[in-house]
């Protein structure tokens, strides 16, 4: 269920998830395979993270779960 709501996701997002999230790469190494800034890191992860989040609860509320 996680695995398929991941791959919803927008690809900026779903890149630095899988990276943090799955891989278990630093905030550090993700930029440098990125070629992104650190606060660039942050703020997709975030996004991203919000986003699956949501798409989570709307199938737990829609009985999908």
């Amino acid at each position: 269920m996680i695995t398929m709501a991941i791959k919803t996701l927008p690809e900026d997002y779903r890149i630095v998830i899988c990276l943090r999230d799955i891989e278990g790469l630093s905030t550090t190494e993700t930029c440098e395979v990125l070629g992104i800034s650190e606060a660039n890191v942050k703020v997709r992860l975030h996004r991203g993270r919000a986003a699956l989040k949501k798409l989570l609860q709307d199938k737990k509320s829609d009985g999908k779960i």
